[in-house]
């Protein structure tokens, strides 16, 4: 399966699993690479980004906005990390990723862009925007 086309149908099968306080999520792409989600803020997004040359796929919440507001929101979800960890699982990583942009991520070993893979990658993205949004919403209070 093409890239675009593995986006697109994550894209949709994320849809599917979200419970109705969550449907209104507003789509970004998919590109060549990457598809984002969010609700209401670009800067504040979750991410699907296939990564071919690294053989991974990486599934994240993002905070691209001022370096202040990152830190913050990374502050926020770092003081529930055992919590998250606990709901999402050890292998999700909460980092300073760049000079200013903060993330939550977990990476999927990339294998082949096939149906469960697909399933897989859905899975992960919609528990990580089930888990995520309410303490993204209650930090933002």
């Amino acid at each position: 399966m093409k890239t675009i086309e593995f986006l697109a149908e994550v894209l949709e099968f994320v849809r599917m699993q979200l419970p109705e306080r969550l449907q209104n999520v507003i789509v970004i792409g998919p590109n060549m690479m990457m598809a984002k989600l969010h609700y209401g803020d670009p800067a504040v997004h979750y991410e699907v980004w296939v990564q071919k040359r690294k053989g991974l796929v990486e599934v994240g919440l993002h905070f691209e906005g001022t370096k202040e507001r990152n830190a913050a929101y990374l502050h926020a979800l770092s003081n529930r990390s055992g919590e998250i960890r606990s709901a999402l699982g050890n292998s999700v990583e909460l980092e300073q990723w760049t000079a200013s942009w903060t993330r939550v991520h977990e990476h999927i070993a990339l294998e082949a862009l096939d149906a469960d893979m697909l399933v897989s990658v859905g899975h992960t993205l919609a528990r990580m925007i089930i888990v995520l949004e309410p303490m993204v919403r209650e930090a933002e209070a």
